[in-house]
């Protein structure tokens, strides 16, 4: 009985303290909401995202043929051409379990069923050829087929149904015939046929002969329809008859009657999610099985199998992408929750230390929280499953950092798995909460004021050296991270493609943040020491006051200090390094195609000479002679080309410059060493290229510049001539040769550089030469195939622009643009779930950081409310109060976003070039170029900035309103 009175007792103590705190209790289920809702939105979107690439992968089109089937389509066959023909009887069985029981053990809801019979070939010969059916080759060979429900997805084009046939040997059996093989052979409906089989019996053969009417030509209604489970030509040669007519006429006759057996599911799979995958695969390898023990060989060869086994694996790995990349947001708000229900026990403390002392025991005051924190729970999971499906929206409509506007047309839909993800976060949270409950409990009234009257000790992380020791594993992840990036050469195979695919390379950054931010804390108070000394050398009492607080107090403002540095730095990180994976996104793809968009045309040629090019480049690989052997033997061909000015008659283009890629060998140290020679036009190659200041020590315009000086100048890869010792102003020998032309050349160094786009420096790859390319067709005798690189309006319609061209009679082969690339980038589900699980993060962390900020000081003016109210009364005016107040916020909020915003680019720095790897160069070229993210920071200062502004007047506000005889009273703090 003392048991459940006890139980009643946390029952009411909890739901009076929750309506007594319900400013806290709000701000906390905020923080659980906002927590709750990230957490179950990462598998609301991967499942949704999958389940759409699923779609689209099982709607492809059949490749034997245009036949598109539904999506959960099963098809069971037996093919007896390839294991046997089988009578009847021998099918009966598993005709039976798949149509009575098979079909219901798959566990979806049912759409439709097929049962499709056939034997195998009959010749078909017209009545008058009866007696030479032994010798004549037949008018066609034809089966007989039935399929259930056959009439009601055909259309007559002639004639009626067939009737069922009797028993009768000697009287014609009606069937249906297609409108292919009637038009073929021009057979009206009520003709007359004879069909003839050889059947097999033992040692002797014998002749089954069928007479057969044409009762009617039948035509598919709607090819397109689900039900069609072959395309229609498959049936051209079938005659169908009622399936009565089968058993009544054709089983009787032979004794190998079933040539193929087919059994067709469709399925509604529209509520299928990734945790009904594991016993949906399960059902389908059960009926698998058991059909085909009861017929052998009857197999599953149309089915969504295979596509389920990869939904599953790809949306289980993107959770655990998503999740580790999702870890510091979390943290974060898991720090939010700390700080407000550490308010809430810092304000309880004395009435937990009260209910000790008047024989609570520990149990029950765990209860108490434990049971504020699962009411507070059971209403964040209510209010985070709608707001998780809107965030799993927001998340599939990421186009990039806080860029939401891809339209995003995914399936969200709640499930139970997401639902567990949701109570696993309550519980998480509940920890949370009830944690800070643990120091209280452990009090009586007596023990808390002994604790109160001692010396302020540091906190226990510090007296652990825990921001040292968090150092170490931070430190050690960097130099993996340095090694890595040191050794991130093409073709190996233990690199993955990005940090969209190794989520370890942004948990260490995020432990390097929160480390530092340790260590800051332990510097901090030195720092508002000596802050303070210099205060008292000044005549501001409010300045002086706020300085020589916070330097004597630093546990005080500790944690809103965490929270706050820790928002900044990982906010400035994750901003930062999604600014830099877009830029690096448009750099990549840019310098994949080398302008917006790369041409492959193809001029006229008066003789047919080498092979026209790929999309690579025109001119393809070097001959023999530009390696260095005998010059070639094949004809020279001459080229007539449209000039490059022609384009920009396309309203679309705005500039055009031609780039030609041919094969060539350069001699160095004496030897021939195999190149690649890229002619260019100096004058229109910086109107249109894409270029980036890195790529060489020089500027595009200082390179074109050289070029024009001499044209017989050439670029150079940096790193070759200094491997080979060649410098600026040497003469080199080169041999370029393309389509049987060679031009044996001798030129002058004018330039280095270390990218050139569209060429990637691999090391077994030929090095680059850069040079005039009207110089190499004067030497070379003639014009050789070239593309044309353009740059283009914004939105461009591609196939347009390809016609008009075309119209000025330029021939475009082939073409690719680097923005089409980039928005098929952006919908990566992996960049998208990245990008959008980091912008909800962003968002929520930052705006729940102001809340925590806000309810800090609040909290603080009524804990320090005698405090104040004593200063007010020993003389300081409200102005000063005000002062006062404004400091310590000042400080307060300055530190937090100095300390982190510094804190953020140095991790960014440090950090985010090592975060580009890759088993290919084309996956580290060019290098990242680190983009501190300053507009999204601005946007943190700004908000703090209305958040200073906000709670110094409020706390202005409660001065001016403060009595001086209520705060300077007996007893406690309120």
């Amino acid at each position: 009985m003392r048991f459940i009175l006890r139980t009643l007792a946390i029952f009411a103590v909890a739901t009076r303290r929750l309506f007594a705190q319900r400013g806290l209790a709000l701000a906390t289920a905020l923080g659980l909401v906002a927590s709750v809702a990230i957490v179950m939105s990462i598998p609301l979107y991967t499942d949704a995202v999958y389940y759409r690439i699923l779609q689209e992968e099982l709607q492809k089109s059949d490749t034997s043929g245009e036949l598109q089937r539904p999506p959960f389509a099963f098809m069971f066959r037996y093919v007896g051409s390839l294991y046997g023909l089988k009578q009847w009887e021998d099918v009966q069985q598993v005709d039976t379990y798949l149509m009575e029981s098979g079909a219901r053990l798959l566990g979806l809801p049912h759409k439709l069923t097929v049962r499709y019979f056939r034997t195998d070939n009959f010749r078909l010969f017209p009545t008058e050829d009866l007696a030479y059916a032994d010798v004549k080759d037949p008018l066609a060979w034809i089966n007989f087929a039935f399929a259930s429900d056959f009439d009601q997805h055909i259309t007559l084009v002639e004639g009626t149904f067939p009737a069922v046939a009797d028993s009768d040997p000697e009287t014609d059996m009606e069937v249906l015939i297609s409108q292919a093989i009637a038009d073929e052979f021009g057979i009206q409906a009520g003709e007359r046929f004879v069909t003839f089989r050889q059947v097999q019996e033992g040692e002797t053969r014998r002749v089954v002969q069928i007479p057969i009417r044409v009762a009617g030509i039948w035509t598919a209604t709607d090819p397109s329809e689900e039900y069609w489970f072959y395309r229609q030509t498959v049936f051209e040669n079938q005659f169908f008859i009622p399936e009565e007519s089968f058993l009544l006429r054709i089983v009787p006759l032979l004794n190998d009657e079933v040539a193929q057996a087919l059994w067709y599911f469709v399925m509604d799979g529209s509520g299928v999610n990734s945790s009904d995958v594991g016993w949906l695969l399960s059902r389908i390898n059960t009926v698998q099985q058991q059909a085909s023990s009861l017929l052998a060989n009857t197999r599953l060869e149309v089915s969504p199998q295979d596509a389920l086994y990869r939904y599953r694996t790809s949306s289980t790995l993107l959770n655990i992408l998503l999740y580790a990349f999702s870890i510091p947001i979390i943290g974060l708000l898991l720090a939010f929750i700390g700080l407000v229900v550490g308010l809430s026990v810092g304000r309880q403390r004395n009435e937990i230390a009260v209910l000790r002392s008047r024989g609570a025991t520990v149990f029950q005051v765990l209860g108490i929280a434990a049971l504020e924190a699962l009411v507070l729970g059971a209403i964040a999971l209510a209010t985070g499953m709608p707001v998780s499906q809107q965030i799993a929206q927001a998340i599939g409509a990421t186009r990039s950092f806080l860029n939401f506007t891809i339209e995003s047309d995914l399936r969200v839909t709640m499930t139970m798995a997401t639902l567990r993800f949701g109570l696993a976060a309550v519980v998480v949270t509940m920890v949370a909460q009830v944690f800070p409950s643990f120091g209280a409990a452990r009090h009586t009234i007596v023990t808390y004021k002994q604790e109160q009257a001692r010396t302020i000790r540091p906190p226990w992380w510090q007296r652990a050296w825990l921001d040292l020791l968090l150092l170490i594993p931070a430190g050690y992840g960097a130099y993996l991270l340095q090694q890595q990036g040191s050794i991130a050469l093409p073709g190996s195979p233990a690199l993955s493609g990005g940090p969209f695919d190794n989520p370890l390379l942004f948990l260490v950054p995020a432990l390097a943040a929160f480390s530092l931010t340790l260590l800051m804390l332990r510097v901090l108070p030195l720092v508002m020491a000596g802050i303070a000394w210099l205060a008292g050398k000044m005549n501001s009492v409010g300045f002086l006051l706020a300085t020589r607080y916070l330097a004597r107090n630093p546990g005080f403002y500790s944690a809103p200090l965490v929270l706050l540095i820790l928002t900044l730095s990982l906010s400035t990180f994750t901003a930062s390094l999604a600014q830099t994976l877009d830029h690096h996104l448009y750099d990549q793809s840019y310098y994949r195609t080398g302008a917006d968009m790369q041409l492959v045309e193809l001029g006229q040629s008066n003789e047919t000479a080498g092979t026209p090019p790929g999309e690579t480049g025109a001119g393809g690989a070097a001959s023999g002679a530009a390696s260095g052997g005998e010059s070639s033997t094949i004809p020279e061909a001459r080229w007539v080309f449209v000039p490059v000015s022609e384009h920009l008659k396309v309203p679309e283009i705005l500039a055009a410059t031609r780039v030609g890629r041919f094969g060539a060998s350069i001699q160095a140290q004496g030897s021939w060493v195999e190149a690649e020679f890229m002619g260019i036009d100096r004058v229109d190659f910086p109107k249109a290229a894409y270029w980036r200041r890195d790529f060489a020590s020089a500027s595009l315009g200082a390179l074109m510049n050289s070029l024009a000086v001499a044209q017989d100048g050439v670029l150079l890869y940096r790193p070759f001539m200094r491997q080979n010792a060649i410098r600026v102003g040497d003469q080199v020998q080169i041999r370029v040769s393309s389509y049987g032309q060679r031009a044996d050349m001798t030129v002058t160094v004018v330039g280095d550089f270390n990218y050139f786009p569209t060429w990637y420096p691999d090391p077994e790859e030929p090095t680059l030469i850069v040079g005039n390319l009207d110089y190499f067709f004067e030497q070379a005798g003639g014009q050789m195939p070239y593309n044309v690189w353009v740059k283009t309006v914004p939105n461009v319609d591609y196939e347009k622009m390809i016609r008009d061209l075309r119209s000025l009679d330029i021939s475009v082969l082939n073409w690719r643009s680097a923005r089409q690339r980039i928005a098929e980038e952006q919908r990566r589900p992996e960049r998208q779930g990245l990008f959008g699980v980091l912008s909800v993060g962003f968002l929520a962390a930052a705006l729940l950081t102001v809340l925590g900020f806000f309810l800090y000081a609040l909290f603080s003016f009524r804990r320090r409310f005698i405090e104040l109210g004593t200063l007010r009364a020993i003389g300081l005016s409200p102005g000063q109060m005000t002062t006062f107040l404004a400091w310590e916020l000042a400080f307060v909020i300055l530190l937090g976003l100095g300390a982190g915003t510094v804190l953020g680019a140095l991790v960014s720095n440090i950090f985010i070039p090592y975060l580009q790897v890759g088993a290919d160069i084309e996956a580290v070229t060019p290098p990242f170029l680190v983009e501190i993210a300053w507009d999204a920071i601005s946007r943190i200062y700004l908000l703090f900035g209305l958040l200073f502004v906000a709670a110094l007047s409020v706390l202005a506000a409660l001065l001016l309103r403060m009595k001086i005889f209520q705060a300077i009273k007996l007893g406690e703090t309120v």
